[in-house]
């Protein structure tokens, strides 16, 4: 039951994404603070998790693999929340998510990234400059390594956390 919730909810935040720059951006905080309340650790995850996908989103909108209408500095602030809501996401599925075999959970990462940018397009929040299958083998690809890095990382950050617990359940 907690899976259907989160992924629903996590579905509403995308959305808010997609289909509201800027209009639903306060709705995208709120449910960034819901998350953060929900469960504390997940200020850890965005702090570890998030810089990946801000660093390749980045470098693939100024490789001219995506393109979005705004003006922006590094990336917009629409892209920057919504990197920030999955990666919460992902955190508070971390025990469904590490569970599973890194080959399957890689793969299904690879094309359900993938997958949402070309949603994404086809909703008309970004647009891909080059051959749309050229683009999807890049995101494919893209969202592999992201997938990779992201879950070693929550595997790392867990331990951190687990440690970090321990030890404070032995001081007297």
């Amino acid at each position: 039951m907690r899976f259907v919730v989160i992924s629903l909810l996590f579905n509403v935040y995308w959305f808010s994404a997609a289909l509201g720059p800027p209009s639903f951006q306060w709705l995208m905080v709120a449910m960034l603070l819901g998350a953060i309340l929900y469960d504390r650790s997940v200020m850890w995850a965005m702090a570890v998790l998030t810089p990946v996908g801000l660093i390749g989103d980045s470098l693939l909108l100024h490789t001219q693999w995506l393109a979005v209408e705004a003006e922006y500095v590094v990336m917009p602030l629409w892209l920057l929340l919504l990197w920030l809501g999955f990666c919460s996401f992902a955190w508070l599925m971390r025990d469904l998510i590490l569970a599973r075999a890194l080959w399957f959970m890689a793969a299904l990462g690879s094309f359900g990234g993938a997958s949402s940018y070309w949603a994404g397009e086809r909703l008309g929040v970004l647009s891909f400059p080059q051959s749309i299958w050229v683009t999807g083998a890049v995101l494919i690809g893209t969202w592999l390594v992201y997938s990779i890095v992201l879950i070693n990382l929550m595997q790392w950050l867990q331990h951190q956390l687990d440690v970090r617990s321990a030890a404070t359940r032995r001081e007297p």
